[in-house]
């Protein structure tokens, strides 16, 4: 029988495991301190925990390090990729993106995805399991020492829907944020995704402070059925109206992420109807070329169709930007991550 990883507590949860063997709950915090500032790799190099806390917590719970089976660093733009097995066998991929005087991490959600997108490589591989906590904390900590040290922002943009592991996603968020942990601005990070209305709302009335991103996709909703299967059950219109009762209800402003793919969805036309449904939404638009499974390197930001199609979004009042896809050339950028393709060395 596999013991529970106890890097998949939050800190009261782990007040509560320490008391109920007889512990004093304070001693939660120096647990925490342990295992995300420290970064202690084993129960006996916990400091400042009593043996017989240590003792009690190892015949009980599990403590192993995550191994880093892969890793590619592209030759363009540093971005690098990181492959990551787990104890069952499951396999995910985390990117580090270098950008201008800051470095960010995109982390998975899932091994694999239920949402079976036909542009991406992780739809295309299937659901395999939802990551626990621990493992999505192994992650931030492997990006974290590849970052050296800092690290400015978090994504859950990775393999898989985070909102469909959203309890999950949810705990590893409040761990990352702990203070006494790695204490990590929760309003540094963003989560993605493909729009699951019960989760947009329920995160419209939490106190988290993260930030969401929803990936539209394309506005035309048979082009996106034809794209994202999940269309079937949060339809194009339900999806934005969940994104509007998130801006007016935190007063907060969401990213729409737009995939350009070229000649499909890139006209003046296309511009206008994705125009029109997210009118007098407060919200911030990305445009990202679509990035071809075989690690070919976009060349769209530079068309002349992208950029009119950008320059109609702000003369209506969206701010539009197009995102430079980073890490194509080691199959690293969106889409692309099928937690299989990393490969030891640089």
């Amino acid at each position: 029988m596999v013991k529970p990883d106890l890097r998949d507590y939050t800190r009261s949860e782990l007040a509560e495991i320490i008391g109920s063997l007889g512990g004093k709950k304070t001693c939660a915090a120096r647990v925490f301190d342990c295992l995300y500032r420290k970064n202690a790799e084993s129960f006996d190099a916990m400091s400042g925990i009593s043996e017989s806390v240590k003792g009690k917590l190892a015949a009980g719970y599990s403590f192993a390090q995550f191994p880093v089976i892969g890793r590619q660093v592209s030759k363009i733009d540093g971005t690098i990729k990181l492959l990551f097995a787990f104890h069952d066998g499951a396999t995910v991929e985390s990117v580090v993106v270098p950008g201008k005087g800051r470095v960010s991490a995109c982390l998975s959600s899932q091994a694999g995805c239920a949402c079976g997108c036909v542009f991406c490589a992780t739809g295309g591989l299937g659901f395999k399991r939802d990551l626990k906590p621990s493992e999505i904390l192994g992650q931030f900590a492997a990006c974290l020492r590849e970052a050296g040290g800092v690290l400015n922002s978090v994504v859950f943009m990775g393999m898989g829907e985070p909102f469909l592991n959203w309890d999950n996603v949810k705990k590893s968020i409040i761990m990352l944020s702990d203070n006494k942990g790695y204490n990590f601005p929760q309003s540094k990070m963003t989560v993605s995704t493909v729009g699951i209305v019960p989760v947009i709302k329920e995160l419209a009335q939490s106190d988290l402070k993260i930030k969401l991103a929803v990936s539209i996709i394309t506005a035309d909703e048979k082009q996106r059925a034809e794209l994202v299967p999940m269309e079937a059950k949060y339809p194009l219109a339900e999806v934005v109206e969940a994104a509007r009762y998130y801006c007016l209800a935190r007063k907060a402003q969401v990213f729409f992420e737009y995939i350009i793919f070229d000649g499909e969805n890139d006209s003046p036309a296309d511009a206008e109807k994705f125009i029109r449904l997210i009118k007098g939404i407060d919200c911030r638009v990305n445009l990202i070329p679509h990035n071809p499974v075989y690690g070919a390197i976009s060349t769209l930001p530079q068309s002349v169709r992208v950029k009119q199609f950008q320059k109609l979004m702000i003369a209506a009042g969206v701010r539009t930007y197009l995102r430079l896809e980073k890490g194509a050339d080691i199959m690293a950028a969106c889409g692309q991550l099928a937690g299989q393709g990393a490969v030891s060395g640089a």
